[in-house]
């Protein structure tokens, strides 16, 4: 049977566009192991939901998944930190003993942040044949992840009557992202992805990532 590794997402335009991004990046690494189509998965903020989803009940529907040799579950953060939220949540899924790898990332404030390094590809170009970004399109905030909204920061810069529609143009601006200048730019979280997925093309991995947060001396 042929092994693939899952990912588990929120957003309807990420079931697509996260396969491309995620396809790309393994394979940059040398690491060929297909990935199956993204899932949609509701409450991944949540441990274990009251109504339906939640990251245990994830781990577990992966779980059932005879092919299955990992997976990433990815959503976005606008106001928590990372660092702090995604530690404990793995140590979380470190206790349900998945037979494979298993990482957590969170993408601040959202995943159109990894667009924003690349602006100078992006801008003045045609996304799919329809109208993108204006011409000289160029991020004013203080970091990449210094603020939330960064959709409707997209949204004002395309042409009168149009706007950033994540199931419209979120998997062609992928595509048109250079992986290159992305990791060269220092976005935190798409560092952290880098770091996620080279755990999980290592051959050796269990468990899951983020490592345990270190205890303070």
């Amino acid at each position: 049977m042929t092994q693939r590794r899952y990912v588990l997402v929120e957003g309807h335009g990420e079931v697509d566009a996260i396969g491309n991004l995620l396809t790309r990046m393994t394979t940059r690494l040398g690491d060929f192991v297909p990935w199956a189509k993204p899932l949609r998965w509701l409450n991944l903020h949540q441990w274990s939901s009251p109504r339906s989803g939640g990251v245990r009940a994830g781990v577990e529907h992966i779980r059932n998944k005879a092919d299955a040799s990992g997976l990433l579950i990815i959503r976005d953060e606008d106001d928590g930190c990372p660092r702090e939220l995604a530690p404990k949540i793995a140590d979380e899924i470190r206790g349900l003993g998945a037979p494979f790898p298993t990482a957590y990332v969170l993408l601040k404030p959202e995943y159109e942040v990894i667009f924003l390094p690349c602006l100078s590809l992006l801008a003045g170009r045609d996304i799919d044949g329809r109208p993108g970004l204006e011409e000289g399109a160029r991020w004013d905030g203080e970091h990449w992840e210094s603020r939330r909204g960064v959709k409707e920061w997209l949204s004002k810069r395309f042409p009168k009557g149009r706007n950033y529609k994540p199931t419209v143009d979120q998997l062609a601006m992928t595509r048109m992202v250079d992986l290159d200048v992305l990791s060269a730019a220092d976005v935190p979280c798409f560092g952290t992805l880098e770091r996620a997925l080279q755990f999980l093309v290592t051959p050796s991995a269990s468990g899951a990532y983020p490592p345990p947060a270190a205890t303070p001396s």
